[in-house]
């Protein structure tokens, strides 16, 4: 059994913040790259079967748990066009196609950065993900324009480098993959598991450290 920890108090943001101001890492910041907090893992003890494209209207509602502080947090999914429409309990919106994975294409009120807080972006996939197994690749292309006119164009990629048990208070070990989506500013690190999806998140900003992270627990 294993669990990571976060030696320091890290700081957190909304799930779909996107930014490109940043500040001078402090040094409990730098060390939170090199520990992130994470969920609760052991290594598996059944076989897990791959994950095909899930449709839009596989990815339902949650509630989750910080991981830091145990504060809960919601996310309000609905179907929107292709894909899903989320609304956070902190006011923050996004939607994205039904794919977990890729990047959002539009948000509203969300992080703490004053130009980047609403905006839009055309995402186009690359290369797929799916179906998951450890060793699945793909990619993703997003340009992204800010409510102030700010832009930028990045590439995300994304692979399975695990799979193991995650272990939450109540509940029987839940097999789940673990898919690492990098886009060179942020590392989302997310605990993905058949049937269920999402079970535990994690966003680790390169320069700042960890932002965002959580566990399912509805």
């Amino acid at each position: 059994m294993k669990r990571l920890l976060a030696p320091l108090i890290a700081l957190p943001l909304a799930a779909c913040s996107i930014t490109d101001d940043f500040e001078i890492p402090t040094i409990s910041s730098v060390t939170s790259l090199f520990a992130p907090v994470g969920p609760e893992t052991r290594p598996l003890t059944a076989s897990i079967a791959p994950v095909q494209r899930p449709s839009a209207n596989a990815l339902s509602s949650m509630t989750v748990a910080d991981l830091e502080n145990g504060s809960r947090k919601t996310f309000d999914v609905k179907s929107f066009g292709n894909g899903v429409r989320v609304r956070e309990g902190n006011g923050c919106i996004w939607t994205r196609a039904g794919d977990w994975f890729s990047p959002s294409d539009s948000w509203a009120n969300c992080g703490t950065s004053s130009s980047w807080h609403t905006g839009q972006a055309k995402v186009r996939e690359l290369d797929s993900l799916y179906p998951l197994r450890v060793g699945s690749v793909g990619s993703y292309q997003r340009s992204a324009v800010s409510h102030t006119g700010r832009s930028y164009s990045r590439k995300t990629r994304c692979e399975v480098t695990d799979a193991v048990d995650v272990l939450r208070e109540g509940r029987a070990a839940t097999p789940a993959y673990v898919v690492e989506c990098d886009d060179s500013r942020r590392v989302r690190t997310t605990w993905f598991a058949p049937g269920e999806g999402p079970i535990a998140y994690r966003e680790v900003h390169r320069r700042n450290g960890v932002e965002e992270a959580w566990v399912r627990i509805n």
